[in-house]
């Protein structure tokens, strides 16, 4: 997905999240948290299948990385990594320059 409809995307499940809620017992949940705890994974286990680690960005980190990423700053972060993904899936993500390491 391209960067601007990424973010667009992000800010629409923000706000339809937040105007959704759940009553669990005595409390109330937003639904926008059971899409960040749903997407969250979801990214880490995709970036593992695109290898985003091997491209130029930002954003590429391990999977677990990603994860934690997602769960703390999913505003930035799942955007981030939907615009990522469309670059490494359309070929024209950057890959990182490969160093040989020489034993001495």
């Amino acid at each position: 997905m391209r960067t601007s409809p990424a973010i667009f995307l992000t800010i629409a499940l923000t706000l339809l999240g937040s105007l959704v809620r759940f009553k669990v017992g005595d409390t109330q949940i937003d639904l926008v948290w059971i899409v960040i705890l749903l997407t969250a994974p979801w990214a880490a286990i995709d970036s593992s299948k695109i290898q985003l680690r091997r491209y130029k960005s930002g954003i590429a980190y391990g999977p677990i990385a990603l994860f934690v990423l997602c769960l703390l700053l999913w505003i930035v972060a799942f955007p981030w990594y939907l615009s990522m993904r469309y670059k490494i899936r359309t070929r024209t993500a950057v890959l990182k320059e490969v160093t040989a390491t020489v034993a001495a």
